[in-house]
This record gives structure tokens, C-alpha cells and sequence, in this order.
């Protein structure tokens, strides 16, 4: 089913000009080929803005990365793209995957860049910068976007 959808949005999106809609585009095309990761930091955008005094307790940077990743194929499953959706709605549906991905990027980008930044930040961060290069990573479609200077 979820390629299905993906499908939907390789098509829905062919051909746009726009930044948002063509790195969608981009991501469903990434996702298509299952020797991809469609791993992304997507949840809980307030707990990620809240580690820079550290993590809690007990809880490792891979343990907080486990509960903070999303994965574009599994969510394509839910309800968020029901097939009855129009092509407007399953549009307005899909364009959140490349918004939470920027929407870290800009956050995590900012942060490291000023003085003191927390050590999950600058993991997260340096995760995102080195995921860029990889082109089986969905990061890699945003190797130009944000470019650190």
C-alpha cells in the first residue's frame, strides 16, 4: 500500500517548481527504492527543543533517536494518506515530510551556531550534516539545501 502512495506522489508532485514540492517529489522517489532508509527525525519537535540541558537519565542518544525518527514508508501506511483523500488533501498531507525535515534542519542549524550549544543538539545536528552525504539516506536530499557555511 505504501507504494501505492508513493506512486500517488511521485505523480502529484511531477514537475513542480517549487522548493516544497519538489524535494517531495525527491523524497518519494528516495523511498521507492527499499535499499533506502526513509528514517528522518520527525517526532516530538518540543523534545528535541528541550535536550539541550541533556538527555534524562538512563536515556541514551540512540534510545532518544529511536523515539524521535519517523519513517516515511510506515506513515504512508496510516491514515494520513487515506486513498480516498483527494489529490489536494493527499498533497497538503505529504508536503509535512519535507516541512518536519526542515523544520529540524533550521532549528538544529540555528542552535549549533550559537554559543553553547547542548551536546544532543550538535549529535542531532552532525547526524543530519553526515546523512547528507549518503545518498541511501533521506537526508541526501537535502544535501543543498542549508548548505553550512
Amino acid at each position: 500500500m505504501w507504494k501505492d502512495r508513493a506512486n500517488r506522489g511521485l505523480y502529484l508532485f511531477e514537475g513542480s517548481s517549487d522548493d516544497p514540492g519538489n524535494r517531495t517529489w525527491q523524497i518519494f522517489n528516495h523511498v521507492l527504492d527499499e535499499s533506502n532508509s526513509d528514517t528522518y527525525i520527525s517526532r516530538d519537535f518540543y523534545n528535541v527543543q528541550q535536550t539541550a540541558g541533556g538527555l534524562p537519565d538512563g536515556v541514551s542518544f540512540d534510545q532518544f533517536l529511536g523515539m524521535i525518527q519517523g519513517h516515511v514508508r510506515s506513515e504512508l501506511e496510516g491514515s494520513s494518506f487515506d486513498d480516498d483523500f483527494s489529490d489536494e488533501d493527499f498533497k497538503q498531507a505529504a508536503l509535512t515530510f519535507d516541512d518536519n525535515i526542515r523544520r529540524h534542519i533550521r532549528f538544529l542549524n540555528g542552535v549549533v551556531h550559537q554559543g553553547a550549544p547542548g551536546e544532543v543538539h550538535v549529535a542531532l545536528w552532525n547526524l543530519i550534516l553526515e546523512s547528507r552525504g549518503d545518498s541511501r539516506s533521506i537526508y541526501s536530499c537535502y544535501s543543498d539545501y542549508l548548505v553550512d557555511a
